[in-house]
């Protein structure tokens, strides 16, 4: 199985398909592509630029410093942590159902990775839930928002919906991965957000 995107954003598996399914779908039913659909695709690319930048950005400083301080880096600090808010808690996943019944999961700005593997931020003991990554919560601190991303088609749900490609998130919505149920707590939310300290 091999899982790729679209040039619109969509994911699929190319092995099943020789194209895009969604948008396949699209074209027969004799419209063009929705708004929404634009969209998301645009909030996923991003996402990802945000990533892609901040990589950008710290790679340098992270070079630069003794082998000993970058071993410790890479085993206790998230790759994406930014100065100044790093610490600072964005929100929560509060299990209401599954394995970690009525834990709570802190969210801090970046990638929040989930899966049963130690080396992610949240780890699930479910079973039904991949070892490595699989997916993330991601805080965008600038837009002040939330996104439900997942990794390498694994599924995830948001309310009832499949979420296929980022998708923004919002208070108390129920997130489903694997048989674990998470409730989404933002502490970051309209005016309200850690300001930067220097």
């Amino acid at each position: 199985m091999a899982i790729v995107q679209c040039q619109n954003g969509h994911y699929y598996d190319n092995e099943k398909f020789n194209g895009c399914p969604h948008c396949a779908a699209l074209a027969e039913g004799g419209a063009q592509q929705d708004s929404v659909t634009v969209a998301l695709a645009q909030e996923a690319r991003q996402v990802e630029n945000y990533a892609v930048e901040y990589l950008k950005r710290t790679a340098p400083q992270q070079a630069q410093a003794p082998a000993a301080v970058q071993r410790d880096m890479e085993k206790t600090v998230s790759l994406y942590e930014k100065e100044g808010v790093s610490e600072c808690i964005a929100g929560w996943l509060v299990c209401t159902e599954g394995e970690e019944y009525g834990k709570g999961f802190p969210l801090y700005a970046g990638f929040n990775r989930i899966g049963r593997s130690r080396s992610n931020d949240i780890v699930l003991t479910d079973p039904h839930v991949s070892r490595e990554e699989h997916c993330s919560v991601i805080y965008e601190e600038k837009k002040n928002v939330f996104y439900l991303f997942p990794k390498d088609g694994n599924l995830v749900y948001a309310g009832e919906g499949l979420v296929e490609q980022a998708q923004q998130i919002t208070e108390g919505q129920d997130i489903t991965i694997g048989e674990t149920h998470l409730e989404f707590v933002p502490y970051c939310k309209g005016e309200k957000k850690w300001e930067k300290k220097k």
